[in-house]
């Protein structure tokens, strides 16, 4: 692809719609060389301190960084996001209408910023991925269409709720269920973010913390299939009055699959 002011040109993309895009309403599309998507404000849902869950974005957010990536390859190519970061410039409580997120490649599949704003055009969040680009792409001509939540998620509860979270030990798990799957029949990336976010957020405030969460970084390891339990173990960092660090490392299998450290501040 050709790079103009340290941006790439994209190929056109097959996108290819999934459980998770639906449940948060988070269908991405291009734009010439930027891909966008919105999510409905209703699909912020609440995190364990009663506040708008920072990891109610992780889908919208690894849909349109992650195409930006895949669209800065060959027509049909595909990557895995191994790294997602957010960080939080304006409260979501403050957001208002729908949440709009952008962004660009900047370099060949493996690395694209962007940025979410509400209907006001307040920014709200600067987010970046790194990825990497994958021998076996999904079966565009055999993709799933029948997505469908048919009255099993109740969107009238909380992030834990809406993923199913129960607590377990000194952490929480997560049912890997199909509608939890990405293209290639995996846990979507933005699935164990958002799980990854709640369950930091309810230790916190089990540990009697009100801070907001501000920023996260997950690292994807190895790839979660359907149909298993995913431990969430949340270790304590630093546990201050104006600063909250927190890690959860996902596994199965006795592997960590993923592991995200998940700040907050006053």
């Amino acid at each position: 692809m050709s790079v103009a002011d340290g941006v790439n040109a994209l190929s056109a993309i097959q996108f290819v719609l999934s459980g998770p895009t639906k449940l948060f309403g988070a269908g991405p599309w291009q734009d010439g060389d930027t891909v966008r998507g919105v999510m409905p404000a209703d699909r912020l849902f609440p995190g364990a301190d009663g506040r708008p869950a920072v990891g109610s974005l992780g889908v919208l957010v690894d849909e349109v960084v992650g195409y930006s990536i895949i669209g800065s390859l060959p027509e049909g190519a595909w990557t895995v996001s191994t790294e997602i970061w957010i960080d939080i410039v304006r409260p979501l409580a403050d957001a208002e209408g729908e949440l709009s997120a952008s962004a660009r490649s900047i370099a060949p599949g493996s690395f694209a910023t962007g940025e979410l704003i509400d209907a006001s055009g307040n920014l709200i969040a600067e987010c970046r991925e790194r990825g990497r680009e994958i021998a076996d792409p999904p079966d565009f001509a055999v993709a799933r269409t029948d997505f469908a939540f048919d009255g099993a998620v109740d969107l009238d509860q909380d992030l834990s709720g809406v993923l199913s979270l129960r607590e377990m030990g000194e952490g929480w798990v997560l049912p890997v269920v199909p509608r939890w799957e990405n293209p290639r029949g995996v846990l979507h990336g933005g699935i164990s973010l958002a799980a990854s976010e709640a369950a930091a957020t309810a230790s916190r405030v089990e540990a009697g913390s009100d801070l907001a969460t501000s920023s996260l970084h997950i690292v994807h390891t190895r790839a979660v299939p359907s149909g298993v339990d995913l431990e969430l173990r949340t270790t304590t960092r630093h546990a201050g009055r104006t600063l909250w660090v927190t890690d959860v490392d996902a596994v199965w299998n006795g592997k960590v699959c993923a592991t995200t450290r998940v700040s907050a501040q006053a």
